[in-house]
This record gives C-alpha cells, sequence and structure tokens, in this order.
C-alpha cells in the first residue's frame, strides 16, 4: 500500500523522549485504521467509533479504509507490510489472525507473528438468520423448509473459510440438509440479499444482523454462544434447539510488527479506555458485542489458544480455498 510517511522516531535520546511524551505518533498527514472488509455492519461501525477515539486523544486525523478482498488478505497484507511507524492499524475479526494461518497454505505472511497484538475491544457470538424466503421462525421450521426446497438451500457468509461459513456448514451437518455456500465480500451485502430475498439464509456475527432483526427486516434463527445474547434475549442458543455447536469470535487492533511499544501503549490505552467508558459500551451492546477490553500481552495468548482450538476442525471440515 502507497502511502505519505514521515519516520516518526529519530535518532538519540531527545527524539526518544519526544516520543515518549507524545506517543501519538509525529508528523504524517493522516493514521490509518485498516478495515479488511466490506464497510457497514458491527465492525466496521465500531472500527469508526475507535478511530474517531483515537482522532481526539492523538489530536490528528484519523480514517478508517475498508480494503476488501481475498477473504479479508488484502487489508491485512497492507498492515503487514506498512511501516512500523505507528501511521497504519488494523482493526479485524478474529479469523484473519488465527483462521488463515490454517485455510490458506500459501499465505505469504504470518499474521501471529508478523502484527503485533495492540488490544482486543470485544467478543460476539455467530447468528443464522433468515428473510423473506423461508419465513422460517426457528431451526426446526427451517429444517422443514430446506428439507422441500433443496434447489433454494443457499446461504450466505462474509467469506469463504470464515468461522460464520464453517458453523453453518456444522448446522447442516448436524441436521441432515444440504446447504450451498455463497461467499460475500463482508457481512453487509449477504444481509443485504437475504433481505432481498435472493438467499435463503445468511449466517453472520450476531452483531451484524442484530439491529436488522429487531427491525423485523430478517429473523435471527439461532446464536452460538453458551447462553443467548443481551441483546436478542428472544433468540434461542443452537444447543437450546438441539445442535451442539458454539462458537466465539472477537474484535482486536494490531500494529505491524516492530512498531515501538510506546505507540502501541497509547493505542492500547485508548482502544481499553473506549470500550470501557459508558459510551463505549452501550455502542458495544447495542451492536450485540461484549466489550473486553484485554491488554495486547492477553490479546497474544487468546489468539494462540484459538488458533490451535481451531485448526483441528478445519482440517477435519475437508475446506480447501478457491484461491
Amino acid at each position: 500500500m502507497a502511502l505519505t510517511r514521515r519516520t516518526v522516531i529519530a535518532a538519540g535520546a531527545a527524539a526518544t523522549a519526544s516520543v515518549l511524551a507524545k506517543p501519538a505518533i509525529a508528523q504524517s498527514n493522516v493514521i490509518k485504521v485498516i478495515y479488511p472488509y466490506a464497510a457497514g455492519g458491527g465492525a466496521d461501525t465500531v472500527a469508526r467509533f475507535l478511530a474517531e477515539q483515537m482522532r481526539a486523544v492523538l489530536n490528528e486525523p484519523v480514517i478508517v479504509e475498508n480494503r476488501v478482498g481475498a477473504d479479508g488478505r488484502i487489508g491485512v497484507r497492507a498492515v503487514v507490510d506498512a511501516p512500523a511507524d505507528g501511521r497504519t492499524f488494523l482493526f479485524t475479526p478474529f479469523a484473519a489472525i488465527v483462521l488463515h494461518p490454517t485455510v490458506y497454505s500459501n499465505l505469504p505472511y504470518n499474521p501471529l507473528t508478523d502484527l503485533t497484538p495492540i488490544a482486543q475491544a470485544c467478543v460476539f457470538d455467530f447468528a443464522l438468520s433468515t428473510g423473506p424466503m423461508t419465513g422460517a421462525r426457528n431451526l426446526e421450521e427451517l429444517v422443514t423448509w430446506l428439507r422441500a426446497n433443496p434447489d433454494k438451500a443457499a446461504f450466505g457468509s462474509p467469506a469463504a473459510g470464515s468461522i460464520p461459513h464453517f458453523s453453518a456448514i456444522l448446522f447442516a451437518q448436524a441436521a441432515k440438509v444440504e446447504l450451498r455456500h455463497v461467499p460475500f465480500r463482508g457481512p453487509a451485502p449477504a444481509l443485504a440479499d437475504l433481505i432481498a430475498g435472493q438467499i435463503a439464509l445468511a449466517s453472520t456475527s450476531a452483531s451484524d444482523a442484530t439491529e436488522l432483526h429487531k427491525s423485523g427486516k430478517l429473523r435471527i434463527l439461532a446464536t452460538t454462544g453458551e447462553k443467548r445474547t443481551t441483546t436478542t434475549p428472544d433468540v434461542p442458543t443452537y444447543k437450546e434447539q438441539g445442535y451442539d455447536i458454539t462458537a466465539e469470535g472477537w474484535y482486536s487492533m494490531y500494529a505491524p510488527a516492530k512498531t515501538p511499544q510506546a505507540l502501541v501503549d497509547k493505542v492500547r490505552d485508548i482502544v481499553i479506555d473506549t470500550v470501557k467508558k459508558p459510551e463505549g459500551q452501550d455502542l458495544l451492546r447495542r451492536l450485540g458485542l461484549t466489550p473486553t477490553g484485554r491488554n495486547g500481552t492477553e490479546l497474544a495468548a487468546i489468539q494462540e489458544r484459538d488458533f490451535k482450538f481451531w485448526a483441528g476442525p478445519i482440517k477435519a471440515s475437508g475446506f480447501k480455498p478457491s484461491d
């Protein structure tokens, strides 16, 4: 990614003191927070909220750039390849960090080592939603409809090889129905096609579908948590409906590897403070997200744990990406 930048850390003790005094990064025209999926949806909203908080604290222009394509790899690669000068950050769901090293055998970078974990903002469940095509009110009614309409049994997800993709396949296997996968570039276009009646189902994060469910534009049929989400208490979990499917995701902030610790710490504090103050918590909970505010050390341990957890199911599924 071609950007105009200036070096933010000069040699010598005076420059080091300057960075520590204002680790919000020296002169440049803009700080970018790259979100590697399409605009719209809960995560994009959170990314923009965090960017605004960064702008206020750092007193510099901060923008969110949606670098879509290749299941998020284009956006992640842009951050991996960016100078470690505190001008470029990544806000991403966990799939791009913990799933891609297993899903893509030829991944040209390692997100577990080529990015610096800054902070985890929140966790979330996944949701299976339906629209006007099926009229189903629960999984039992959905299965009946799917068996009667196998030619229409298609579901959309934000990307091939994502947890929403895998969780819907797990449901199909458990329910003994055939589902055709339609990958989209992010959750917003998948949900738009669901509402328009172009596909029968959409598997996304619960946060992406929450407001649409509340407005009646779609119906969330099940969520993947151990218990119901606080924002959609009317929606039962998969487990409540007889399917042993659980999964939890998260959104976190990253920087290129070797970004100076003073800059990482400054952004870490902004993220954690933002998700813990009332307006941040209100926004996240309204979107169906649970605020966490975990630091980089905790995030590194979480991503290592989840990488190991998901490697087995991904390999067992036999999924092979087309690109």
